[in-house]
């Protein structure tokens, strides 16, 4: 009979724990950390592979002056049972051995030792709210390929995958406490901001609302305005975007001198150009990074313009961008 490899008293121990806290109850605690809080669990000797997968998930956006996407906590199987209740948790692992692997086998029910190396996520293991990803490959050389040959792609599913989580929150909360509702019946649309944001409604007649929070400063707004699918383009939302700002934001402008980042997405199902870049206000002597998204409703002939920006010094700005990404991702509009 082969013997049990060591540590296995330890990883049938949290297995069983993990059973009972993911029966049909749930976590019992809420996920805690900021947006770009992302912990990694590794085992102790795959210093190299956890090496690979911190540089994928760290790697920056040039829009936010290089800030890295997520700040990682590394921590082997054994350090980490305390600390598994972060808002982003990412395992890194293989399946021919080790106790990290194995617990990726049993969280992803279905996956194969001998699968190809991929990235996989579910939500709320540990606590709610949570984010459980995983690097997993069938030993330890293909996942070290896979980590270096996929290094954007892993970072780009990891933000997919936080904001996701972020976004259906908050939309919880809205609809729990009726805002949601609220704003259908009046503009058409709703969004669903967390609590400490004020609603403007400085011009609208004009079709510009904002929402705006302090400490530090936050602002949201939405314009929406008659027109075709083909308004929808980053001539458009660029131009968009200056004039709503040079109107109702106190003159700001976009920082041209900067990186800015112009590219067709899809926004909830539709066509959009979104636009990632940096305002200044030469006046006010600020600036910060700005996101917009410029899409069209075939259903009302109205283009959508969703716009935050972020004014916040000495703070990490990815993980208030990460934020603020999410609200304009709860926007709704009225069936």
């Amino acid at each position: 009979m082969k013997k049990p490899a060591a540590g296995y008293g330890r990883l049938a121990a949290c297995l069983a724990a993990l059973a009972v806290l993911s029966s049909c109850s749930g976590p019992v605690v809420t996920a805690v950390g900021d947006a770009n809080d992302l912990l990694v669990i590794y085992d102790a000797d795959s210093a190299d592979l956890v090496e690979l997968a911190v540089a994928a998930v760290e790697s920056p956006r040039s829009w936010l002056l290089d800030e890295p996407s997520f700040k990682t906590t590394p921590v082997t199987f054994d350090e980490s049972g305390g600390v598994r209740n972060l808002r982003h948790v990412l395992l890194v692992g293989t399946t021919d051995g080790g106790e990290t692997g194995e617990m990726i086998l049993s969280l992803f029910r279905g996956l194969r030792k001998d699968a190809a190396p991929d990235f996989h996520v579910i939500e709320d293991v540990w606590a709610k709210r949570q984010v459980v990803a995983a690097v997993v490959g069938p030993d330890a050389e293909t996942l070290a390929a896979f980590l270096r040959d996929n290094r954007e792609q892993i970072r780009d599913e990891m933000e997919t995958a936080a904001l996701a989580r972020l976004t259906s929150s908050l939309r919880d909360a809205a609809t729990e406490a009726g805002m949601a509702a609220a704003m259908h019946e009046r503009f058409g649309w709703s969004v669903s901001p967390p609590t400490g944001y004020d609603l403007f409604t400085t011009d609208e007649e004009n079709n510009f609302i904002f929402f705006r929070r302090t400490r530090p400063d936050r602002t949201v707004f939405v314009h929406w305005e008659t027109g075709r699918p083909e308004f929808v383009s980053e001539q458009y939302a660029l131009a968009k975007r200056e004039e709503l700002a040079a109107a109702y934001l106190d003159g700001d402008v976009i920082e041209w001198n900067r990186p800015v980042e112009a590219e067709p997405v899809e926004f909830l199902g539709r066509p959009a150009v979104r636009v990632s870049a940096w305002w200044g206000n030469r006046e006010l002597v600020g600036g910060g990074p700005f996101r917009t998204y410029c899409f069209f409703d075939p259903a009302t002939e109205r283009v959508y313009m969703l716009d935050l920006s972020l004014f916040a010094p000495s703070y990490d700005k990815t993980s208030l961008m990460r934020n603020l990404d999410a609200v304009a991702h709860t926007f709704t509009l009225e069936e």
